[in-house]
């Protein structure tokens, strides 16, 4: 059978190199979507004949996922040999920053030819979520939402993995960081839950600009919530809105939304982004005050007031310079 193809095949390879076509081949993808993908995208002609050799030399058993470089034109035999060496990159790279939110980390997923709006889907989705608890992360047992799970680092996960097993990798590091801060334990000395710590987390995030701020804000905050007042943090608003200004507008600031903390006391529904170890670290350990403002003073640190009065002040003087 072999034998008989082999002239079929010869003739159908390209003499000259067309221009680089890059696929990547996932774990469990059929030997036919991939020659198919092929087909349309001009590597191959004829993908019945390639499917049969590889499946008689038994090539087919040994594909592994990845990302290849093939060429237009390049033909049968040249893709036989490509597919038993093996791919041109085994794994890719996903970096979350400090402070990204899902739809920030949504958006770098198609380099590896993932699907953003499923990968979405996913993170919101009950099931799913409820079985990735019952896989060993706890701390998401009951939630609704995966935002501000994903710890913020550099990971290197194989190409060819699905939307799913994107998560477990950044779920897996924050498990260590959850459980190396005690959380679940140290949350009930600041009068939150657990996840209420995360939330707090995550407007500490993006609210500091320099890391010794951090326990001073979250002071404040802590400082609003025990007196019943609103947050009114401008990156919850700016969580809900598609391309958020620098500065908040009077009518955003107005819009109706659980997210909105000028307008709705208490915390929002959700984390708004991935808070690192240091923002934890500052609502489970904020500084010892009683500031219930602060301002920017030159876009990294801040001016801290008691009142609502020195706050006015402070912000005038914020104009002024």
């Amino acid at each position: 059978m072999i034998t008989f193809l082999l002239p079929i095949l010869f003739f159908s390879c390209s003499r000259e190199k067309g221009e680089e076509v890059f696929i990547v081949i996932k774990r469990g993808q059929s030997l036919s979507s991939v020659l198919e993908e092929m087909r349309e995208k001009g590597v191959i002609r004829y993908p019945i004949l390639l499917k049969a050799l590889l499946r008689i030399s038994g090539v087919e058993r040994s594909i592994k996922p990845g990302k290849y470089m093939f060429f237009k034109g390049q033909g049968e035999i040249g893709v036989f040999l490509s597919l038993k060496e093996g791919p041109r990159v085994s794994y890719f790279r996903l970096t979350i920053k400090e402070g990204e939110n899902l739809r920030d980390i949504a958006k770098k997923l198609e380099d590896a030819d993932l699907d953003p709006s499923r990968f979405l889907s996913l993170s919101k989705d009950s099931t799913f979520i409820l079985k990735l608890a019952e896989m060993g992360f706890d701390f998401l047992r009951g939630k609704r939402s995966l935002e501000g799970f994903l710890y913020p680092e550099t990971y290197f996960l194989d190409y060819g993995i699905t939307e799913e097993e994107v998560f477990i990798e950044p779920l897996k590091k924050f498990k260590k960081v959850w459980d190396s801060l005690k959380v679940e334990e140290n949350a009930k000395n600041v009068g939150l839950n657990p996840y209420e710590v995360l939330i707090l987390a995550s407007i500490v995030e993006k609210e500091a600009v320099v890391e010794e701020e951090k326990p001073l804000i979250a002071s404040v905050f802590l400082n609003r919530l025990k007196k019943g007042m609103n947050l009114a943090a401008d990156p919850t608003v700016k969580y809900i809105l598609e391309n958020p200004p620098k500065i908040l507008s009077y009518s955003e600031i107005k819009v109706d939304n659980p997210y909105n903390t000028y307008r709705y006391p208490g915390l929002p529904p959700t984390p708004i982004c991935s808070p690192t170890a240091s923002s934890i670290s500052a609502v489970l350990y904020p500084a010892k005050t009683d500031y219930l403002f602060f301002s920017s003073k030159d876009g990294r640190y801040h001016y801290f007031s008691r009142s609502y009065s020195e706050h006015l002040r402070n912000v005038k003087k914020m104009k002024l310079r």
